[in-house]
């Protein structure tokens, strides 16, 4: 063997050890496991988020591990069909995968083109009708882009294929039924939004009027 061979042979151990670790609990027989994440508000920001693996053997936890939130980590986990602990904590672990999906189109077309193409799409779109999305719009000002730049048709078809994804890791990766999905799916898009256009902040500082950033 040479001694690049090693580069070209599929290995048995994960890039990151916690992945090794938590593996070596999903592998055995009777084992299962939740994810929980935590993120604490200290005044008008968060603390770090951190997330938890809780593994139980015959309905008693036998092992809890935790390490600071890694969108690497939780895609593992959805891959591997961890579900979070309950559906407010799926809502917000999927809100936490959003904001790092969401990364690509605000790199690309930047800041103010993917805030109003994001906020156009879900105004025309379902998740307008469900109240974890609508009541946060309610506080987030939406202009009007105008939709004959084909940059903005581009962006908002990235910003749909990234939440076609999302909804379908919660449907075929983590096993929901489409009215469970939809719930944590809104209830993510809701978290997101509020945290991105500070409607939250805004409310905790007295202002009650809309968010015009």
């Amino acid at each position: 063997m040479s001694d690049f061979d090693k580069y070209f042979t599929k290995s048995e151990k994960y890039y990151h050890p916690k992945l090794n670790f938590w593996k070596s609990y999903l592998d055995r027989d009777g084992i299962s496991s939740k994810i929980e994440i935590h993120r604490e508000r200290d005044g008008l920001i968060f603390k770090p988020t951190i997330m938890f693996m809780h593994f139980y053997e015959g309905g008693e936890e036998i092992s809890c591990d935790k390490e600071p939130w890694d969108s690497d980590l939780n895609h593992w986990c959805v891959k591997e069909g961890v579900r979070a602990k309950d559906p407010d904590n799926e809502a917000l672990r999927f809100s936490l995968a959003l904001r790092a999906a969401f990364k690509k189109p605000g790199n690309r077309f930047g800041d103010g083109v993917f805030n109003g193409v994001l906020l156009r799409t879900i105004d025309d779109g379902p998740f307008m009708q469900h109240e974890s999305v609508s009541d946060v719009m309610k506080g987030i000002h939406r202009g009007k882009p105008n939709f004959n730049s084909q940059a903005l048709t581009d962006c908002s078809e990235m910003i749909e294929i990234l939440i076609q994804d999302q909804a379908l890791e919660l449907l075929e990766k983590l096993r929901y039924d489409k009215d469970q999905a939809i719930d944590i799916l809104a209830g993510a898009l809701g978290e997101y939004l509020d945290q991105r256009f500070s409607v939250t902040g805004r409310r905790l500082l007295g202002f009650s009027g809309i968010n015009r950033r």
